[in-house]
């Protein structure tokens, strides 16, 4: 680790933050609202497909001045430290390039404000969003035993066709990111959307039938797992990764032990866009030792390098 303060930051908060790739765990009480660190944001909802209401944050492309970087991503955070709502305002009339991520398979979206912080501070809008069952999106029966739900794709379909609307988008330039579960529905859209321009994922599986064995082992206390209900088999990165137009990055640790490396290697291989994989050195598949942390800040700028290449 480089930073001793993310380190110490890590060692708060980050043992808070639920195990991925396991199994469904949603949690309805955001940790933290962006507004306490000083950030600019707009809270939002949109209708699915099927008429259900989904909460999201959006946040506009801004500078640092007024927020309390130093505690972004910690959380709670103490009252004595806590910042009053900031006016939404949008720093000029420009249409700028928005990353879309939505939560992995545990908790909520107050615990990818740092993602967006990353992100919004080098000049993107990013819209985050909570799948139904997750925090402020409408109910919806979550079995804790699933590893996701197909009609989670609604969900992600109804925040990019949301943030395309708004004036402060380019709705020509549209990227996604997503982590763990939030990586293979990301990977799903940018394959049967036309209107994604780049993709980044990190701890990506290659196909249900490859990672469920795998879990089944790691947690054997834990019931089987099985494949989505209709999740669309043509959708798995694997299967999808040579109909994909987009431009893709994908990130794994070389120790994590749930998406190993050689998955992400496959969809590799069989993509034919433009794309790029990192491999991390001693990075795990969530936690401390996730790759966004034990190569810290290093992370975010390649992430942030993408985006403005390829948007």
């Amino acid at each position: 680790m480089k930073n001793s303060r993310f380190l110490f930051l890590l060692c708060v908060c980050v043992v808070a933050i639920p195990e991925l790739a396991r199994a469904l765990k949603p949690e309805r009480q955001y940790k933290v609202r962006p507004y306490e660190y000083g950030i600019i944001y707009d809270e939002v909802t949109f209708l699915t497909s099927d008429g259900l209401k989904i909460k999201g944050w959006f946040f506009p492309a801004q500078d640092t001045t007024h927020i309390n970087n130093k505690y972004v991503g910690w959380f709670p955070l103490a009252d004595s430290v806590k910042r009053h709502p900031r006016a939404y305002q949008r720093p000029d009339t420009l249409r700028r390039e928005t990353i879309v991520i939505p939560v992995g398979d545990a908790g909520n979206m107050s615990y990818t404000i740092f993602y967006a912080y990353h992100l919004f501070k080098r000049g993107f809008n990013v819209l985050l969003f909570d799948w139904r069952g997750f925090g402020e999106s409408a109910d919806w029966p979550i079995d804790q035993e699933e590893l996701s739900y197909t009609e989670f794709l609604f969900d992600y379909d109804a925040a990019i066709d949301y943030v395309k609307t708004r004036p402060e988008v380019d709705s020509t330039k549209i990227g996604l990111f997503g982590y763990s579960t939030g990586a293979y529905l990301s990977f799903a859209l940018a394959t049967k959307r036309s209107d994604i321009r780049a993709f980044a994922g990190r701890g990506l599986i290659s196909t249900f039938a490859d990672v469920i064995p795998i879990l089944n082992k790691l947690f054997p206390e834990r019931p089987p797992k099985h494949r989505p209900k209709g999740y669309p088999e043509d959708l798995e990165p694997l299967h999808a990764a040579s109909a994909v137009k987009s431009a893709v990055l994908l990130v794994v640790g070389d120790k994590d032990d749930r998406t190993p490396p050689w998955m992400s290697q496959n969809v590799y291989d069989r993509l034919r866009s433009a794309k790029e994989l990192w491999i991390i050195p001693n990075a795990e598949h969530s936690g401390m030792h996730a790759p966004e942390y034990i190569n810290y800040p290093e992370f975010f700028v390649r992430l942030a390098s993408f985006f403005k290449e390829h948007l």
